[in-house]
This record gives structure tokens, sequence and C-alpha cells, in this order.
């Protein structure tokens, strides 16, 4: 992984990603704390409006060595995710909390590491499809009617969200600059913002159900009417590139106090999880709604710092650099 240390490295994006992940792991910290707290609800849905798209058009945009990716894939993606989804498992199922091992149906977060392993083993092939932007856009929006597609091998998200995966391949660094020098772009993307806020409001409001955004499971999952459905999709991929946007807009590149969140995000992502479980159940007992809030966004704040040291970092580098030479001796275990 970089270091903040890199010379002439850019931190434009390094930024960027420390927000999301910042934002990543408060949403799966307010797991819980949503479902009896409307503020917690609203905060929930904000996030979840946007940032797992921004999130994964930038793992896009940085994909496009297309054979490194292809040759990466297994040793970056498939084995963290089979080793911490087994893991994970073994946990759940000793605290009661499921009554079976699941190897190919992605628990809690690590649905994004078993996407990103099927899109970039993908990629080299699926660019070369004729108007493959559009058909991953058609293929998003009405892949919920597939029942089949759910949670098993994370299929309705690989679907759903690629779309930003592949925006993100297809944008360069020219488009970027494009974007930034837009006239009034920083106050478009204030109202963006204003707009998102609204959106939120108006979710809870109306009672929308929050796991709408998880794209995870089918329309007939839902009891609201199939076209809102079908049109909340569609509404939702624009606001996710609407955020896309706002973040290229407002981020900066300058050396920030969070910016190493950004060089880190593997790494936070893959162990993040083992801390906000016990925060989220430690917070459960409080009774005042304020207090849990606050421990939460701090707990946040602390694990993003912990979970950044370069120490850990080049701890579980070297952890997952030996396991995959015991199980492939060829490869080096680059997971960067």
């Amino acid at each position: 992984m970089s270091t903040i240390t890199k010379p002439n490295r850019e931190f434009l994006f390094d930024n960027i990603r420390g927000i999301l992940i910042l934002l990543v792991v408060l949403g799966h910290a307010l797991e819980y704390f949503r479902l009896e707290n409307k503020v917690g609800e609203f905060l929930y849905v904000f996030i979840y409006l946007f940032h797992m798209p921004v999130f994964i058009f930038i793992s896009g945009y940085f994909s496009k060595n297309l054979e490194k990716g292809r040759r990466t894939a297994v040793e970056t993606f498939l084995v963290p995710y089979l080793l911490l989804n087994l893991f994970l498992s073994v946990i759940m199922l000793a605290i009661g909390k499921t009554e079976e091992i699941l190897i190919l149906s992605p628990g809690w977060t690590l649905w994004y590491l078993y996407c990103m392993f099927i899109w970039r083993l993908m990629l080299p092939d699926l660019v070369k499809i004729r108007y493959v932007l559009l058909l991953s856009f058609i293929v998003g929006i009405f892949s919920g009617f597939l029942t089949e597609f759910g949670t098993y091998m994370a299929l309705a998200r690989t679907l759903g969200f690629f779309p930003f995966f592949l925006a993100g391949y297809y944008a360069n660094s020219q488009l970027i600059k494009n974007l930034r020098r837009i006239h009034h772009s920083k106050l478009i993307s204030v109202g963006i913002i204003i707009f998102a806020i609204a959106t939120a409001f108006f979710w809870i409001s109306h009672d929308i159900p929050p796991e709408l955004l998880w794209r995870d499971r089918a329309f007939n999952s839902f009891t609201i009417p199939l076209l809102q459905n079908l049109l909340t999709i569609i509404f939702l991929y624009g606001m996710g590139f609407a955020f896309v946007f706002v973040f290229i807009t407002l981020a900066n590149n300058k050396l920030y106090w969070f910016t190493p969140w950004g060089q880190r995000t593997l790494a936070i992502y893959l162990l993040h999880i083992y801390l906000v479980a016990p925060l989220v159940q430690g917070t459960e007992y409080i009774e005042n709604p304020v207090l849990q809030l606050i421990i939460l966004i701090g707990g946040s704040l602390l694990i993003l710092y912990l979970l950044s040291r370069p120490k850990v970092t080049t701890t579980l580098q070297k952890t997952l650099a030996r396991i995959l030479h015991c199980i492939m001796p060829e490869k080096k275990g680059d997971s960067s």
C-alpha cells in the first residue's frame, strides 16, 4: 500500500477515500442504533445514499491496469475474503447469531471484497463488449426482478453496483480536471448535498426501507409498489454519480490529518468489522441516545486511527503474504 511519504504523491483521491472510509465505518456503527432512533436513521440513510457508489467509482478508477488487476484479483481480494468470511462465520456461529457457516454468502461488509474479485477478474473481457457501460445500467436496474439473485455470491450487488465501477474505469485524469474546473462547481456540490439531506428526511418520513439502499435483494422483498422500487433504483444511480461530482469538486489535493485513512483503506475495510461489532454491542445498553451516538461516532474515529497506523498495515500485509505463500507458493503476496 502507498505511504504518505511517497515523493510527488497527489493527495486528492487519498482525501476522498479517507472521508469515504470514515463513512463506511460510521455507517456500520449505526447499523442497530438507527433501528430505534430517527436521528440515527437519518444519518444512516444519508450516508448510504452515496458512500459505496463513490467508493466503488474510485475503485474502478484505479483498476485501469487490466492484466495486473486480473492477475492479482485472487491474492488481493478472493483470499482475504475467504479467510475473513470464514473467520466471521465461525464467530457468528459461536455467539449464536447464525446456525451455519456460510462461505459463498458474504458476511456483513465482506461483499465488497467478493465484488471486487469478480469485477477485476471479468473487466478485461467486459470492456470489449460494445456499449458495455449502457448495458451495465440496464442490467443493474432490472436485476431487481431476478428473485434468485441476492446475498449468495453477492450477485445482486455485483450487478447493481457494477455501473459505478465501470464508470470509474472509463474516467480519466482529464475528466477529473474538467469537472474541477466547472464554473460554480462548489456551489453546485453544496446544492447536491442539501438535496441529499432533504432526500434523507423524505426517506425516513415516508418509511421507505433503508435496506433498499443495500442493493442486495429482489424488488419483491419489499412491500412498496414495483414501479416505485424501480424508479428509486434509477434515482439512486443519479444520486451516486452526483456525489462522485461532489467529492471530486470539493476535495483538495493537500495533506490532511485524515489523509492516511485514504491511503490504507483496504486494511481498514478488512479489519474494522471486528472492532465495530464490539463497539455496537457495548453501546446497546446505553439508555441516553445522545450519549450513545457520541460514543459511536467517537469509537468510529478511534477505529480509523488505530487501523490506519503503519504497523497495522504492515502486519496485515505480511500476514496475508505468508498465508498466500502457503496457498500459492509462486505468488509474492503483493496485496497493494
